[in-house]
C-alpha cells in the first residue's frame, strides 16, 4: 500500500541519486520549478506525481537507496509514513539478460577478487569497481531464474558487504551500516546460513569501530545463534562476539567466547574458500589484544600485537599499518621511542594503501601523542609522515 510522499523525502531521493533539481525533474517528468515547490512544502505532491515519484525509487541501486534511507533518517522521515512498499519499476527497451550457472560463477570470481584488491590498496581505486559490480549483481536478481537465486543472492550479498566495506573505509559509517543491513537480507535469501552469520559479524565488527558496543554485542549474541558449518565461521563470529563482549562489559561472556576458539588455527585463506577468509593465527591475537586492552591489561595487549604483525600476510597492508597505530597508541606511555618507530612503520605502510580511514587512523594516534611533542621521536615521526602526505 502506498501513502504518501513528503516534502523533505523527495529532496532525500533526489539528492540520494546525486542529481540537481533539473536533471531530477526530467526524470520524474515534471518542471524544475514544480520540483522545487515540492521540496520548500509550497506544492501539493498529486497521485500522479506520487507513482512517478515511487516508480523512480523502484529503480535505486544499493548504493543510492542507502544514502537515501541515511538522508532519509538525518532528516527525520520515517519512510514507513508515506511508502510502505515499493512499486515495481520495469525497465523499458531491454532486452532481458540470461542468468547462468557460468555467468554466476565468473560474478562471484570478480567480487572475490576486488575483495582482495581493497584490502590491499585499500577502498580509493577499489570502490567504484566494487559498486559496479553490486549494482550488477542485484540489477540480474530481477532475471534470475528460480533455481539460481540463492547462488546469485549469496553473490550479491557478498558484493554488498563489500561495498559496505569500502564504504566505511571512506568514512562513511551510516552508509556502510544501511548496504551491511541489504547484505543480511540477500543473505537471507541465500539460504546461507554461514553466510548470515558473516554479515552479523561485519555488522557486530563496524558496531565496535563506531563506539557503538551495546549494538555490537546485539550482533553477537545475533550470529551465535545461527548455525554454521564452516570451521573458520565458528571462529571468526566467537573472535568477534569476545571483542564485542568486552567492549559491553561482558567480561564472563567474553572469556568463554575466546575459550570456544579452536586450537587448530590454519592459515589465512581467500574469500572463495570461505566468506570467513581473514580468520588466522595473527587475527586471534588481534582480537586477544583488543580483550586485553579493554579489561585493563596494556601490555599483554602490546605482547599480543607483537605477536600478530609477523603473522600478517603482505597484502593486507592496512590491518599491518593499523596493527602498528595500535601498537603506537599501547606503548607510547612507557616506550616512547618503540611507539613514534611503530607509527613511522605504519604512516610508509600507507604509500601503498591509501585508506581513508587509515589516515583517519593516523591521525588520532597523532593526537594522543601530543603530550610528548617536541620529542624528538615524534619530530622524526613528523617528518616521515609530511614526505608520505606530500609525494
Amino acid at each position: 500500500m502506498i501513502t504518501r510522499w513528503t516534502a523533505p523525502a523527495v529532496k532525500a531521493l533526489r539528492i540520494a541519486l546525486r542529481m540537481n533539481q533539473t536533471k531530477f525533474a526530467q526524470q520524474v517528468g515534471y518542471s524544475q520549478r514544480t520540483v522545487s515547490g515540492w521540496e520548500r512544502g509550497q506544492y501539493g505532491i498529486n497521485t500522479t506525481a506520487q507513482l512517478a515519484l515511487d516508480e523512480v525509487y523502484a529503480t535505486l541501486d544499493p548504493m543510492a537507496l542507502a544514502r537515501f534511507e541515511v538522508l532519509a533518517e538525518e532528516d527525520d522521515v520515517d519512510r514507513r509514513s508515506f511508502l510502505k512498499t515499493a512499486a515495481l519499476a520495469g525497465t523499458v527497451g531491454l532486452s532481458a539478460p540470461t542468468v547462468t550457472p557460468m555467468s554466476i560463477d565468473r560474478l562471484r570470481q570478480t567480487v572475490h577478487s576486488l575483495i582482495l584488491l581493497e584490502d590491499s590498496v585499500g577502498s580509493t581505486t577499489a570502490k567504484p569497481l566494487i559498486d559496479t559490480m553490486t549494482r550488477t549483481c542485484t540489477s540480474l536478481l530481477r532475471y534470475c531464474p528460480e533455481l539460481l537465486k540463492p547462488e546469485l543472492s549469496r553473490v550479491t550479498a557478498e558484493a554488498v558487504a563489500s561495498s559496505a566495506y569500502a564504504a566505511w573505509d571512506q568514512k562513511g559509517p551510516k552508509l556502510a551500516d544501511r548496504l551491511f543491513k541489504q547484505a543480511y537480507e540477500h543473505a537471507e535469501n541465500s539460504g546461507d546460513t554461514d553466510m548470515q552469520a558473516g554479515i552479523l559479524v561485519d555488522r557486530n565488527h563496524l558496531a565496535v569501530g563506531t563506539h557503538r558496543y551495546a549494538d555490537a554485542s546485539d550482533y553477537a549474541d545475533g550470529a551465535l545463534a545461527i548455525r554454521v558449518h564452516d570451521p573458520r565461521m565458528a571462529d571468526l563470529r566467537a573472535l568477534c562476539a569476545a571483542r564485542a563482549y568486552a567492549y559491553a562489559n561482558r567480561r564472563k561472556d567474553a572469556r568463554t567466547q575466546l575459550d570456544a576458539v579452536s586450537g587448530d588455527l590454519r592459515p589465512p585463506t581467500t574469500p572463495d574458500k570461505s566468506y570467513a577468509y581473514l580468520v588466522a593465527p595473527w587475527f586471534a591475537f588481534s582480537i586477544t589484544s583488543s580483550v586485553l586492552e579493554v579489561t585493563g591489561d596494556r601490555q599483554g595487549a602490546a605482547e599480543a600485537l607483537e605477536k600478530s604483525l609477523p603473522l600478517i600476510s603482505p597484502y593486507r597492508v592496512r590491518e599491518q599499518a593499523t596493527t602498528l597505530l595500535r601498537l603506537a597508541r599501547l606503548t607510547a606511555p612507557q616506550d616512547l621511542d618503540r611507539a613514534a618507530d611503530a607509527a613511522k612503520q605504519a604512516v610508509r605502510l600507507a604509500r601503498k594503501n591509501t585508506s581513508p580511514r587509515l589516515w583517519e587512523d593516523y591521525r588520532q594516534t597523532r593526537q594522543l601523542l601530543s603530550p610528548w611533542d617536541g620529542s624528538r621521536a615524534l619530530h622524526e615521526l613528523d617528518i616521515v609522515a609530511e614526505e608520505v602526505l606530500s609525494n
